[in-house]
């Protein structure tokens, strides 16, 4: 029941936003309009077994003109009129055929809206850099169950395939309930109408098909959630090692050229191996508990109708009740059989929804929670010929111990200043701080009102053309042909020239230097008034590195340059060295972070 709770919880915290969003009048219209379809279809299936009374009764007694009429047209009975059964056929296939298509609508209008909301969550405010920057320190929350999969990875996997699932499952899981719960009260009354009362060992039993149906059911689900139960972990375990097997494809596809030169290729393919091992072998204990799950739905459902049949057969025989009503009785059975024992003929399909409903709310907490990070810094924005002024500023890892404390510096505006310091010590971190998306961080930051970039070592260039490389991420139409092949020749990537509006993989096609080379191009356009560059030009050569530097200042006059780099070349045409070295904290002080 704990568990059930859970995912009920959960499917609520996922679902409710989009029913209150914009969208809603959309959500509503479409899920009333589903649900009263299945209202519709179940009544018809109801009177639709009336019918069937009457054909059998007539095929029974042989009178075709009842027959006929029980098919095609309809008959009067003491209890009313009763249509044909063709008659009724036509709206239950519309009805069936429509409720499909407005289900699959809601879908996918459903998918749409949480797509680009998760995806506006996901990049928006640096929850996706804050997720990477910590995944360890963001994913535990006391509610976690420790089941495998749980973990907030592979985020590409959520947002594409996981929100399909959701929203194709939930609606599908949430329609057969609301089916199967009518389906059970339509028949319930009919079933123990039809079925009379069984003497057995002189006690008298009222509605005997009725108990029969629901002892049948219990037992069924029953033995159905012992054998299938641990298909829920094992497919929520299966969706992680896929994500990381084709993660693990992408990246060696995107780092190709590094592992053919170092040789790579044998260890590689031995890591992919093992992690396609993962995949074969929890597939292979999927495969088995299915088999074992599916013999015994499978032989549940055939049995199903069988004992309805030989059970019904006692009143039949005894000339209590005609054909038509047999068959009435066994089609009434098997649809309460069919309610009753819904979860255990669907667990499989609700074990693999419960296990997608928990990755994607894991990961929805997870943002949730990285978004909650706030640095605890005051910004003041000061004039735009402002210097930069750091006081009392506390920079601190994900895990809260201390990586810088009490920093107050000045950054004079209009000068070449270098941030130095050994590996590690957190100059990087401290760009993070100064350009907002490190939130681990507490203090004083007076900032000028000015335009600010921020380049990093490692360069990243979007997916298109050469010329939304180049102006990423501003728009390509901002800046004129002209203009963007004069910042290729200056940066010294004239050769590209021809190749601005070419689809390609840059990162691929593109050096390293030759990338590097490409964001100082991004500088030039942009013309801010503050740059700040993270060892940016570590894959070039000292005089490339210098001549660089040097065309910045003669297009940028007034800019102000803000380095880490460890180059002596590159330190001795620095206005100003600031080490930052001196903030560290008392004690060792190891750190990965910069």
């Amino acid at each position: 029941m704990k568990k059930f709770r859970r995912l009920v919880s959960e499917v609520w915290y996922l679902s409710r936003p989009y029913f209150i969003s914009e969208d809603r009048k959309w959500a509503w219209g479409l899920l009333l309009a589903v649900v009263a379809l299945t209202l519709i279809l179940v009544g018809l299936d109801v009177l639709q077994s009336f019918s069937r009374n009457i054909y059998y009764t007539a095929l029974q007694q042989r009178d075709v003109k009842n027959f006929m009429l029980g098919l095609f047209w309809y008959v009067r009975t003491p209890d009313g009129l009763v249509p044909g059964f063709f008659i009724i056929a036509i709206p239950s296939l519309l009805g069936a055929v429509y409720a499909t298509y407005l289900q699959q609508l809601l879908q996918l209008r459903w998918r749409g809206w949480m797509t680009r909301h998760m995806l506006a969550q996901w990049l928006e405010r640096n929850t996706a850099f804050l997720i990477a920057v910590h995944e360890a320190g963001l994913d535990t929350a006391p509610e976690k169950e420790s089941t495998p999969g749980q973990g907030p990875d592979n985020p590409d996997q959520r947002i594409q395939e996981d929100i399909d699932r959701f929203a194709a499952d939930t609606l599908t899981q949430v329609t057969d309930l609301l089916s199967n719960v009518i389906t059970l009260c339509s028949y319930v009354g009919l079933l123990w109408v039809l079925s009379g009362p069984l003497v057995v060992l002189g006690v008298r039993i009222p509605g005997y098909f009725l108990w029969v149906a629901l002892i049948y059911s219990i037992v069924a689900t029953l033995i159905t959630h012992l054998a299938g139960r641990r298909l829920i972990g094992l497919r929520m375990f299966q969706q992680k090692v896929e994500a990381d097997f084709r993660y693990a494809l992408v990246h060696v596809r995107n780092n190709a050229e590094s592992i053919a030169l170092t040789g790579g290729a044998a260890q590689e393919q031995a890591g992919l191996l093992g992690k396609f091992t993962s995949v074969y072998g929890n597939f292979l204990r999927i495969m088995n508990r299915t088999k074992w799950l599916g013999l015994l739905t499978s032989g549940l459902e055939v049995l199903s109708g069988n004992f309805a049949l030989l059970v019904g057969s006692i009143r039949y025989f005894a000339n209590k009740i005609s054909f038509g009503t047999l068959m009435q009785l066994v089609l009434a059975f098997s649809r309460v059989q069919g309610a009753l024992g819904w979860i255990a003929s669907s667990y499989a399909s609700l074990a693999e929804w419960r296990a997608n409903v928990a990755r994607l709310a894991t990961f929805q907490r997870t943002m949730d929670r990285a978004r909650a990070h706030e640095q605890a810094i005051e910004r003041v924005k000061g004039a735009a010929d402002s210097d930069l002024l750091v006081e009392h500023l506390s920079v601190m890892r994900p895990d809260g111990s201390m990586l810088l404390n009490d920093v107050c510096l000045t950054l004079p505006r209009g000068h070449n200043i270098a941030l130095t310091g050994p590996s590690g010590i957190g100059k990087s971190t401290f760009l993070r701080v100064l350009a907002g998306i490190w939130p681990f961080a507490a203090g004083r930051i007076v900032q000028p009102d000015a335009r600010m970039m921020f380049v990093p070592q490692t360069p990243y260039l979007p997916l298109g053309t050469l010329r939304q490389a180049l102006c990423y991420p501003g728009a390509v139409e901002a800046h004129t042909s002209e203009a963007v092949n004069a910042v290729l020749a200056k940066v010294g990537l004239e050769a590209f020239a021809g190749r601005l509006d070419e689809e390609a993989r840059w990162a691929e096609t593109l050096s390293a230097g030759e990338q590097q080379r490409l964001l100082f191009g991004r500088v030039l356009l942009t013309a801010p008034d503050w740059v700040f560059l993270d060892e940016s030009t570590s894959s070039l050569d000292e005089d490339a590195e210098i001549a660089l530097y040097s065309l910045l200042r003669t297009e940028l006059p007034s800019v102000t340059l803000v380095s880490i780099t460890h180059r002596p070349g590159l330190l001795a045409r620095q206005d100003v060295q600031l080490d930052i070295a001196r903030f560290r904290p008392a004690g060792p002080a190891v750190s990965a972070l910069g």
